[in-house]
């Protein structure tokens, strides 16, 4: 089932899957069912970064730098954790969000429910900021089912991605696109894809849900501008093998 949010805007798509588990078990709770909504989900380094700068320029709240590390060190020497809790880790996934209370619930009470579930207030003065894990290991879920094995902890340094499978989807989108190129109203994964990618490379595309719209068009056609190809705004193979750093 859907996360509960406050908005369409809030990001839970980026939430590791056993957060999104364990998060889904706890609004299923009939104790605080319809009670508890997030309010703030994941981000992508590009939009903590946007965060971040807005901040310096005295135009925005306090946001951490996406570039600082803190947490166990590695064995690089600098902490495992990078920028802020909601911001994407290097194994690509958030493991906090911050949530907000309806219906006369009690932060006491949400609290002593949700760590049933394995999710627990990690900073002392917030009470909405909620975490499955907040160093190496994750906590302890007693509700859920008997025998409940916790997931094992990833190693320091992280596992590397089966970068030939991604290198095969790259190219076979691609090739998609030559019959049926990208552009504003499209919808679907390879859309999602696209707008993680611009972010990546600091192309402002707001939250990358998949659907082609006007911000996604501005953010295609600054890329297509930079790299001096055509542009009209569709991604067809030419502006997606570039993305991607494929020789055309």
């Amino acid at each position: 089932m859907p996360l509960p949010t406050t908005s369409k805007w809030v990001d839970c798509s980026l939430f590791h899957p056993e957060f999104t588990r364990r998060l889904e078990a706890l609004f299923a709770d009939p104790r605080i069912r319809g009670k508890v909504k997030i309010v703030s989900g994941g981000r992508t380094y590009n939009q903590q970064k946007a965060l971040y700068t807005k901040y310096k320029n005295g135009r925005g709240n306090l946001a951490a730098n996406p570039d600082r590390r803190f947490g166990p060190k590695g064995l690089n020497g600098v902490g495992i954790w990078r920028g802020s809790w909601h911001m994407q880790q290097i194994d690509s996934w958030v493991y906090a969000c911050d949530v907000r209370l309806s219906g006369g619930l009690k932060w006491g009470t949400f609290h002593d429910i949700a760590e049933d579930y394995g999710i627990k207030k990690t900073v002392p003065s917030e009470n909405w900021h909620m975490q499955p894990r907040y160093t190496t290991e994750w906590f302890p879920a007693p509700a859920l089912d008997e025998g409940y094995l916790i997931p094992p902890t990833p190693p320091v340094e992280p596992v590397l991605p089966d970068f030939n499978a991604i290198v095969a989807m790259i190219h076979k989108v691609g090739e998609a696109l030559e019959i049926r190129p990208l552009r504003r109203k499209s919808v679907g994964d390879p859309v999602e894809m696209m707008q993680r990618r611009l972010a990546d490379l600091d192309f402002n595309v707001g939250n990358p849900d998949g659907k082609f719209g006007w911000r996604t068009l501005h953010a295609v056609r600054n890329f297509q501008r930079v790299e001096r190809l055509q542009v009209d705004g569709v991604v067809g193979h030419k502006t997606w093998d570039r993305m991607w750093g494929v020789e055309d």
